[in-house]
C-alpha cells in the first residue's frame, strides 16, 4: 500500500524549535487487521481533541473541538488536518510558543482499532465513511467517521454507534488525565512534577533516605489460602493472570525486571515508555503485566504471544495485536527514599499519586475488609481470584509471607471421558484422561487431565475404560499427536474437573480431576460460553511475518499430563 505524504506536516514545523517527532511516512506493519488510534488533548489557541488513525503508514488526523462523546445522539464536528508521522501517537509534551499548534499535548486515549465492516481503512477513508471498532482505555465499541456532503472534503462527523448502553458519565469529564503520564493537560501545561511531593510525603511517613538497593529488586511473594474471608485490618485486590514485574526508573533509565531479574523492557516497550512518562524521576513499583479481554479479565494465554519477543518489528506488531497494561499495586521506593518499611496502605496512597487510574500503567485498587464479596464478584466475572493483604504489612523482598495470601477462584465443569493416555512408572497404565464437552451440539475435545487421582480411582477407571474401547475418537478436534498414543473409549463416563480457565482453542487450563459423576449424563456436558478475544489473530497475519514463528503451538511434549 502506498504511503501518504507528510509534506504538509513538515512544512508547518521546524524540527529545531519543536519537540514533535519528524519521522518519515512508511508502510503500516503487517498485522491482523488491527491498527493504532490515538486521541490527544491539545491546549492550543483553542482546546480541542486530535483524533488520529494509523492508515497507510501515517496518522490520518481530525481536530474535534468538543471531544468524543459516548452518547450515540451526540455527533461531533471533526475537521481533517494534515497527516502526522506514526511516532506522533506517543507524543506528549509542550509545543513552544511561536510554533504551529503551540501548547500542551497529552495522550488522552489510545489503543488498537479495526474496521468493523471489513473495508480496508484506506478504502474507507477514500469513500468518506469509516465504521470502526475501538479498543481504547477509555473509548471502546463501534464508532463512525462520516464525511459531510457539500463541504470541502475536510468536514467530517464523529459519533458513537449504538452498540451498547451509553455510560452515565462522559469520559471526557470523568477521566481527564493522560493514559501515559496521568497528568491533565493543565498540569502538563504548568510543568507539574510529583517528585518533591512524593519525597515529602514518604519522608513524613517514615521512609528512609536511601535508594532501593539492587539486592532488594525481588518481589514480595504471597502464600496460598484455600478460602476467602472478611476481616478488619486486611485489604483485598483482584488477582491478575500475567507476568510479575518490578518497574525501576532512575531519570531517563527504565527497566522492567521479571521475577528472575531479567530485563524484559524490550518485549514491552509501551509499558517502559509509559513508566518514563510518569511525573516522578525516581521510583520502583511492583505490578503485573496483563492482557485484557472486552470484559476486563486477564488472559495469560493471549499474553504468551508477547513473551520472549525481542525483534523490534515483531514487537511493534504484537503491541497492536495484543495490547498490554501494567497493574501496579505496590511501591518499594520513590524519590530516593526506601518505602518498604512503610505500612502497605501508606505505600498504596503514594502509588495512587504516581500512576493513573486509567492507562497503560494503572493503579490496582482494593477494597477493605470484605474479601468474600470481592471473591464472589471475581468468580462471577471469571477473574483468576483475589489477593488478601494485611493493611499494615511491610514489603519483604524476595520472600513469601503470610501477610499476603492468594486465593484462586477456580472453576469446575462436568466433561465426558473420551479416551486415555498411558503414563510412566506407577501410572504407566493410565497417565491422563482425555476429555470432551458439547459445543453447538457436537462433542468437542477439551484437553487432558493427569492429576488429582488416587490409586483406587485409577484402578476403577482403568477397568471401566477398557470395557468401552473403540477404534476412533468420538469427538472432534483431537490433536494429531494423540492419534498414536490414545486409547479412545465410548463416551459414557462423566468426570468433574477443576480448572483455572478455558483457552481460546477450547482447552482446559490447569485441570485437576475431582471425581466421577455417575449421577450425570454425557448429554449434560455442555461447554461454558466462550469470550471473543478483543483482537483475533488470523493465519494470514502469522504467515506474513518475516521472523521465525512456531509452527505448532499445540504440540504435546508430555502426553501423560497433556502439556
Amino acid at each position: 500500500m502506498a504511503s501518504r505524504s507528510l509534506d504538509q506536516y513538515h512544512n508547518k514545523r521546524d524540527p529545531v524549535r519543536t519537540p514533535e517527532p519528524f519521522g518519515a511516512a512508511r508502510p503500516t506493519p503487517v498485522s491482523n487487521g488491527a491498527h493504532r488510534f490515538v486521541i490527544q488533548q491539545h491546549a492550543a489557541r483553542r482546546l480541542h481533541w486530535d483524533f488520529r488513525l494509523e492508515i497507510a503508514g501515517v496518522l490520518v488526523s481530525w481536530a474535534v473541538p468538543r471531544g468524543p462523546s459516548v452518547d450515540p445522539q451526540q455527533k461531533r464536528l471533526a475537521v481533517q488536518t494534515e497527516d502526522h508521522p506514526l511516532e506522533y501517537a506517543d507524543f506528549e509534551g509542550l509545543i513552544p510558543a511561536g510554533n504551529y499548534g503551540a501548547g500542551a499535548v497529552i495522550v488522552w486515549d489510545c489503543g488498537p482499532y479495526q474496521s468493523f465492516d471489513g473495508v480496508a481503512p484506506a478504502d474507507a477513508l477514500a469513500r468518506g465513511k469509516l465504521d470502526l471498532e475501538l479498543f481504547g482505555h477509555k473509548l471502546r465499541g463501534r464508532w463512525a467517521l462520516v464525511r459531510t456532503k457539500g463541504s470541502d472534503g475536510k468536514q467530517w462527523l464523529l459519533f458513537k454507534k449504538a452498540d451498547a448502553p451509553a455510560r452515565a458519565v462522559e469520559p471526557v469529564a470523568a477521566q481527564p488525565a493522560s493514559v501515559l503520564s496521568g497528568l491533565t493537560v493543565d498540569e502538563l501545561q504548568h510543568g507539574v512534577s510529583r517528585t518533591a511531593e512524593l519525597a515529602e510525603q514518604a519522608q513524613s511517613a517514615g521512609g528512609v533516605r536511601r535508594p532501593v538497593s539492587g539486592a532488594a529488586l525481588s518481589p514480595m511473594l504471597a502464600e496460598t489460602a484455600a478460602t476467602p474471608f472478611a476481616r478488619a485490618g486486611w485489604i483485598f485486590e483482584l488477582k491478575h493472570d500475567g507476568v510479575r514485574v518490578l518497574a525501576v526508573r532512575h531519570g531517563a533509565s527504565v527497566r522492567l525486571l521479571s521475577r528472575t531479574r531479567r530485563d524484559i523492557s524490550s518485549s514491552f516497550p509501551e509499558i517502559a515508555h509509559a513508566i518514563a512518562r510518569l511525573p516522578c524521576d525516581s521510583f520502583v513499583l511492583d505490578g503485573e503485566i496483563v492482557t485484557l479481554d472486552e470484559h476486563g479479565v486477564s488472559s495469560f494465554e493471549r499474553l504468551q504471544q508477547r513473551l520472549g519477543q525481542t525483534n523490534a518489528r515483531a514487537v511493534a506488531r504484537a503491541a497492536i495485536e495484543v495490547p498490554v497494561v501494567l497493574y501496579s499495586f505496590d511501591l518499594l521506593g520513590v524519590a530516593g527514599l526506601d518505602a518498604r518499611s512503610l505500612p502497605l496502605l501508606t505505600r498504596k496512597a503514594l502509588l495512587r499519586r504516581l500512576v493513573p487510574q486509567v492507562g497503560v500503567v494503572r493503579f490496582s485498587d482494593h477494597i477493605e475488609r470484605d474479601g468474600v464479596g470481592l471473591f464472589n464478584a471475581a468468580s462471577t466475572h471469571a477473574a483468576e481470584g483475589i489477593v488478601a493483604k494485611r493493611a499494615d504489612s511491610l514489603y519483604v523482598s524476595g520472600r513469601r509471607s503470610r501477610d499476603w495470601l492468594k486465593i484462586k477462584a477456580l472453576k469446575t465443569a462436568d466433561l465426558a471421558i473420551v479416551g486415555y493416555l498411558r503414563g510412566k512408572g506407577s501410572r504407566k497404565d493410565l497417565g491422563a484422561l482425555m476429555l470432551a464437552w458439547y459445543v453447538d451440539g457436537q462433542l468437542q475435545y477439551a484437553g487432558n487431565v493427569g492429576s488429582g487421582f488416587d490409586a483406587r480411582t485409577l484402578d476403577a477407571l482403568r477397568a471401566r475404560l477398557d470395557a468401552a474401547v473403540r477404534p476412533t475418537a468420538p469427538c472432534a478436534d483431537v490433536p494429531r499427536e494423540f492419534a498414536k498414543l490414545a486409547m479412545f473409549v465410548e463416551p459414557a463416563l462423566v468426570a468433574e474437573v477443576r480448572f483455572s480457565e478455558v483457552t481460546e482453542r477450547g482447552y482446559l487450563r490447569q485441570p485437576v480431576f475431582l471425581r466421577l459423576r455417575d449421577d450425570k449424563r454425557v448429554a449434560d456436558c455442555d461447554a461454558p460460553p466462550r469470550r471473543r478475544p478483543t483482537v483475533e489473530p488470523t493465519p494470514a497475519a502469522a504467515s506474513a511475518a518475516p521472523e521465525l514463528r512456531l509452527s505448532n503451538l499445540n504440540k504435546v511434549f508430555w502426553p501423560a499430563d497433556g502439556y
